[in-house]
């Protein structure tokens, strides 16, 4: 059953199985993310920088753009490579997993002949290592932009550009696109880039779903 607010009559599925592209955000929406990134984040705040980082603290700061969450949260205590070092060398012990339905939906749109892309705030290499990890069709995909691609970011609707580049070069307009994903920022900035929108988890609203398996 479609989580839809009261009254609304929208059919999140029908709008996304409507669009000639689909276009995901990562973290809570393909992937899950928060509960296992911010044990990763006071991990390596406690070991090599000796910070408590606390859960206030992450939630604040939350949704940032990789390189300044992680210069927010270590408190600039080294350069931004040795942060992401640090970072990295505790990866293995946090990996993100595949939020429920997420694989076969992608799956099942790309099979459908939908474009289907990834918009992110996480810096492009490292999603697309943890997409695979997690038995996601990675070559499949249109396009992966992270964070470190583009001067813009949520909810700025100026981090779909090269998105829409892409997709205009398919024939697919702004209004043949819908994005996905699990926070108001998401639906700001998808709507200012002349986007459908649907959103994943506990929205508020018409077009927000439990789980990504609703929309099969």
């Amino acid at each position: 059953m479609v989580w839809v607010a009261e009254g609304a009559g929208v059919d999140a599925r029908g709008v996304v199985w409507g669009a000639r592209a689909v276009v995901f955000d990562l973290d809570d929406t393909l992937l899950l993310t928060r509960v296992v990134k911010w044990a990763h984040h006071q991990a390596v705040a406690a070991r090599f920088y000796g910070i408590d980082l606390t859960e206030d603290v992450l939630r604040e700061h939350w949704g940032k753009p990789y390189d300044e969450l992680i210069t927010v949260l270590y408190r600039g205590a080294a350069s931004l490579a040795d942060m992401k070092a640090a970072n990295l060398s505790l990866e293995h012990l946090y990996r993100k997993s595949a939020a429920v339905g997420a694989r076969e939906l992608v799956k099942a749109l790309l099979d459908h002949g939908t474009h289907v892309g990834v918009v992110t705030s996480a810096n492009t290499g490292p999603t697309r290592a943890d997409l695979d990890f997690s038995g996601f069709p990675v070559d499949r995909l249109a396009f992966v932009h992270g964070a470190d691609l583009t001067a813009s970011h949520k909810p700025d609707p100026a981090v779909f550009d090269d998105a829409k580049r892409v997709l205009q070069a398919h024939g697919v307009t702004a209004a043949d696109t819908v994005y996905i994903g699990d926070a108001p920022m998401d639906r700001v900035a998808a709507e200012g880039a002349g986007f459908g929108f649907v959103g994943v988890g506990p929205g508020l609203g018409e077009l927000w779903v439990a789980d990504l398996a609703e929309l099969r």
